[in-house]
């Protein structure tokens, strides 16, 4: 009887993960938890922007682009890369009116800091055009096919 006690003891303390010494005999109630893995580091996920620039602030760093309910502000960094046309720009080269895109990220603090900035139309493309309704198009003529 005093084997199978001892037996189901040391049984019960190797499966609880700790030693008879260590937590007592068969004491569960605070078993040492293991140790937790960390979630390894993430880098910041971009995410794409557009819109109409409608002011460039060059001391506070900033583009505002207009919203219908409400403007965004984008901040810039050191590391922000500008293009424009299809080369190297720079922040000054914006100008109110035109078309904006790019990629940000949310920084901590929740401000919102561009990481690429297009100013223009994306190369290869015209700007916008206004489209034409279908009832401003003049009918098309047929010719009357040639007789022999």
């Amino acid at each position: 009887m005093k084997t199978r006690l001892v037996l189901a003891m040391v049984t019960a303390a190797l499966l609880g993960g700790g030693s008879l010494w260590s937590q007592g005999a068969g004491d569960t109630a605070n078993p040492t938890p293991p140790a937790e893995k960390k979630a390894p580091a993430r880098k910041p996920t971009t995410f794409p922007f557009r819109g109409t620039l409608k002011a460039v602030d060059r001391d506070a760093m900033t583009l505002t682009l207009a919203g219908k309910e409400k403007d965004r502000v984008i901040h810039i960094t050191s590391q922000t890369r500008f293009t424009k046309g299809g080369k190297p720009a720079v922040l000054g080269d914006g100008v109110p009116g035109e078309e904006v895109a790019g990629s940000a990220r949310k920084e901590a603090d929740g401000r919102t800091v561009a990481v690429s900035v297009r100013f223009g139309p994306a190369p290869g493309k015209s700007p916008k055009t206004p489209k034409a309704d279908k009832g401003d198009k003049a009918p098309e003529t047929r010719k009357a096919p040639a007789t022999p």
